[in-house]
């Protein structure tokens, strides 16, 4: 039978590709994975890595014991947890995108407060590509997350509506523009979010999928850092309509009408599908379907 050990190196090699790189994660040698892995390979007498000079490929029977050793070690990880709490308030770490975190987290944490006191609430905020990683390796509990999610160990649901827009400063040639086409934005200079981002990525495939190329001459993860530039007239930006609405009220920046083309996304509501469903995290998502102002018609947070 695999030990917690076993399994825990087994997932790393899995992730990594590599025992070297797996080793240095886990604080120990390389040898001690390897033996590790044979050991797990004897003791079910199946092949779990095709070795080669440069990576490891996972077999069928890898990703068999893959899943499984990821369920294990999350219920593991969920019992230590809750043992560690039991006569403490209840923990419930949440993850944010960074449009979320920007605009919506204070609020729905406040809420959460108020509605159930007894939640120990961390929050961690960052971008799609960072909050993906936390999810898979049970640094969160639950997010919210504006990107699109590629792990299939995540469930996510949409529950909130959001809609991205063009902006520009004053002084840029398209500040007094009455309409503008995706055509327009050949060679633009662009203000970019980090990679990573779910706002950039669906920047990139609006311009990929219209075949528009366009240089990116910042990039940052900050809101505030984009718009600053903006206004100074140092290139267009794409944010959500959330981030920018303030700063084209006061005057600051100007939303540029965009013509046929669609920038409507959803955030997301995310958890692992490998880890039970505790009462903060219910809570939590029912606190989130009971936000009508920013709930897309008709949808609901449901796991």
């Amino acid at each position: 039978m695999a030990t917690l050990k076993q399994l825990k190196t087994f997932i790393a090699v899995a992730e990594y590709k590599k025992m070297n790189v797996a080793a240095k994660h886990l604080y120990i040698s390389q040898p001690t994975v390897s033996q590790i892995i044979s050991d797990l390979e004897d003791e079910y007498h199946v092949q779990l890595f095709e070795r080669s000079s440069r990576n490891l490929k996972i077999t069928q029977a890898g990703l068999l014991l893959l899943d499984n050793a990821r369920e294990i070690v999350a219920i593991y990880n969920h019992l230590e947890q809750a043992m560690e709490n039991i006569h403490a308030h209840r923990p419930l770490r949440i993850g944010a995108t960074l449009t979320i975190g920007n605009t919506l987290m204070a609020a729905l944490v406040e809420k959460l407060n108020r509605e159930f006191p007894d939640i120990d609430v961390t929050v961690s905020v960052d971008n799609t590509k960072i909050i993906e990683y936390q999810m898979i390796h049970n640094e969160l509990d639950i997010s919210l997350v504006e990107g699109i999610i590629v792990r299939q160990e995540l469930l996510t649901e949409p529950v909130f509506e959001d809609s991205l827009c063009l902006i520009c400063g004053r002084k840029h040639p398209f500040a007094h523009r009455t309409s503008i086409t995706v055509e327009d934005l050949r060679h633009q200079d662009f203000i970019m979010r980090e990679k990573g981002s779910g706002t950039r990525a669906i920047f990139e495939n609006i311009m990929m999928t219209h075949h528009i190329p366009f240089l990116a001459k910042w990039e940052c993860s900050g809101r505030s850092a984009i718009i600053d530039a903006v206004r100074h007239n140092l290139g267009l930006a794409v944010l959500s309509q959330r981030c920018v609405t303030e700063y084209a009220e006061s005057g600051d920046i100007i939303v540029c009408p965009l013509e046929g083309i669609s920038m409507k996304r959803y955030f997301y509501l995310c958890r692992s599908q490998c880890r039970p469903m505790t009462s903060q995290m219910k809570d939590f998502a029912g606190l989130v379907a009971s936000m009508p102002d920013y709930l897309t018609p008709g949808r609901q947070a449901v796991f």
